[in-house]
């Protein structure tokens, strides 16, 4: 510090710690800023030739834009995010005709005892029940809901248990509630109905047929029944009617269409109580020794489960022989 005397006071001078020296070498300088200057003038010929090259490219066509056919709510209650648009009408033009299926039928067979195929509706929500569905191996038939977060586990757990799978198909019905996910309903237009049944199909991979979930303003539907039974027989898929409603026209639009069908013979568990089920399980035996096989349908809950783990063996001891769906077909051929 340097010290000034001013009169009889004395201040004191202090330097600027700041002030800092840097010595510049010019030429390397001079060469950054060639270096900088190139690449500059590149990347401005590259931006010109890109508007170039934008500039005489050919417009492309606008994509023409497809509309769907509005569509006016039917029933107040449908708030649920689902699969179902809301409603127009079946249109009945460009009717679908019916195809043989490409696979041929296998050979008739016959049953030399009295039969009983049992499926499992319902499946597809949770796999909560996944050991109850693995101990009953091929014993039972399952009826897979669409679009839900278990129904292609479900599949593939069929494929491994070498069991049958089929397509559990939401459709409409006179409760006033919605069925569920990939729901068809009669006021739906032809191609959004067609559209909803093949997503529903490809959500469950392996399936041999289809039945009905709930259903009973759906099967009562001729013209809807068509539509669904045409395209699954194009597909080369039977049906289960799960005979929801006596009123169901099912049997008479498959044989006029030609598609193989069946229907159920017994509900297992309209009350879920092992009680109740045992008592179901001995009327399908009664069924089954009247008219040569039952078809027998029971839902994806544990009382369920669990008495048809005990009970399957004792109908085997009893004489009754437990078959798919597919076997009972076959042996309607003949």
């Amino acid at each position: 510090m340097d010290k000034v005397t001013c009169g009889t006071q004395t201040t004191k001078k202090i330097k600027n710690p700041f002030k800092i020296k840097i010595k510049v070498n010019k030429k390397r300088l001079k060469k950054a800023l060639w270096v900088l200057s190139i690449v500059m003038v590149g990347y401005l010929l590259f931006l010109g030739t890109q508007y170039l090259v934008r500039s005489v490219r050919k417009p492309q066509p606008a994509s023409p834009v497809i509309t769907r056919p509005t569509i006016t709510t039917r029933s107040p209650k449908v708030t649920q995010a689902t699969q179902v648009a809301q409603p127009a009408t079946l249109s009945r033009k460009k009717p679908v005709s019916a195809v043989t299926a490409q696979v041929p039928p296998p050979a008739p067979i016959k049953l030399i005892r009295p039969s009983i195929v049992i499926v499992i509706d319902d499946i597809g929500a949770h796999n909560k029940l996944r050991g109850e569905m693995e101990r009953l191996g091929n014993k039972v038939t399952y009826a897979i809901l669409p679009l839900l977060p278990y129904s292609r586990f479900f599949s593939e757990l069929a494929t491994r248990k070498n069991a049958e799978a089929i397509l559990h198909l939401p459709l409409d019905t006179t409760q006033d509630m919605i069925p569920g996910r990939g729901l068809i309903v009669s006021t739906m237009p032809r191609e959004q109905a067609l559209d909803m049944l093949s997503r529903d199909i490809a959500s469950v991979p392996g399936i041999v047929g289809v039945n009905n979930h709930m259903g009973s303003r759906g099967t009562a539907d001729r013209e809807m029944m068509t539509l669904i039974l045409e395209e699954l027989h194009r597909r080369g898929l039977f049906f289960l009617d799960s005979y929801t409603t006596k009123d169901s026209v099912v049997p008479s639009v498959a044989r006029q269409i030609g598609i193989p069908f069946l229907q159920r013979g017994v509900f297992l568990d309209n009350v879920d109580s092992p009680e109740a089920i045992r008592g179901q399980i001995r009327e399908t035996e009664a069924v089954a020794k009247k008219q040569g096989y039952a078809i027998a349908i029971g839902h994806y809950r544990k009382n369920t489960l669990d008495v048809l783990f005990r009970e399957i063996p004792r109908l085997e001891k009893k004489g009754f022989a437990i078959i798919s769906l597919s076997r009972l077909l076959q042996s309607r051929r003949r």
